[in-house]
């Protein structure tokens, strides 16, 4: 009897989370595959306490073509205020050389995609609590031509449920309107989360941490120090309402 176990698909927490076990280099590589629009790469301090040095830009794109041989697939970069460096690119093979980089012009960097540009999430239902989300992910792998990123099962702490469901998260910006489990066609549901708001600017168009706008009111949509004193604005659709507001 062989005594080498079975390499595992990825890392399960209570049965309620899994992660692949593939790295972030992995994973972009395979999203090469599937269809996406374009791949962003975040640069940052590797001391999480500091913000890159904002270099010239002519010093920089002189560093990057040193080390990034495929730097000619490079869209678009840019600092934010962050004090960060965000790289725009559809070239997997350009991403992953930029996620591999260790140093930026004598710095310590540390790298991360997002992951939100590349990935779709659905959900599937009525899944036995009692089945090991490893063994999800490697039915729906096999039978569906997909790369499982993560999953998570919607379950309450002490739920005595036999069924719950299970949110997937898979590379790629298209899905099917259904998949194959175990012989069966299983209808999914396209997972829309709420729209993520910039705290900065209150856009709906990017995340906060890329932000590279000045802060405004959420109230008024202008700059100022202290209480509001203006009328109530939305900085997006210029409405009488603030830019919070959900009606």
């Amino acid at each position: 009897m062989s005594n080498v176990k079975p390499q595992t698909l990825g890392t399960v927490m209570n049965n309620i989370y899994f992660k692949s076990r593939k790295t972030p280099n992995e994973l972009v590589l395979r999203a090469g595959q599937k269809q996406y629009n374009e791949i962003n790469v975040i640069v940052s301090n590797a001391d999480k306490n500091k913000k890159l040095p904002h270099s010239n830009p002519f010093l920089v794109q002189a560093f990057i073509k040193q080390v990034v041989n495929r730097h000619d697939n490079i869209d678009n970069m840019k600092f934010t205020r962050q004090g960060k460096i965000l790289f725009t690119t559809k070239d997997p093979l350009c991403a992953v050389q930029l996620l591999s980089l260790t140093q930026f012009m004598e710095t310590d960097i540390s790298t991360d995609v997002i992951w939100e540009n590349i990935c779709s999430r659905f959900l599937i239902f009525d899944i036995p609590v009692n089945t090991p989300l490893e063994e999800l992910a490697k039915e729906i792998q096999e039978k569906n031509d997909m790369d499982v990123i993560e999953m998570r099962r919607f379950l309450k702490q002490n739920s005595v449920k036999d069924m719950s469901p299970v949110l997937i998260t898979v590379l790629g910006t298209t899905i099917p309107d259904e998949i194959k489990i175990w012989f069966i066609n299983q209808k999914i549901q396209h997972f829309i989360d709420r729209p993520r708001q910039c705290t900065k600017c209150y856009s709906f168009a990017h995340a906060s941490r890329i932000c590279d706008r000045t802060n405004v009111c959420f109230l008024c949509g202008e700059e100022h120090v202290g209480p509001c004193q203006g009328p109530e604005k939305c900085i997006n659709c210029k409405g009488p309402h603030n830019a919070k507001s959900t009606s």
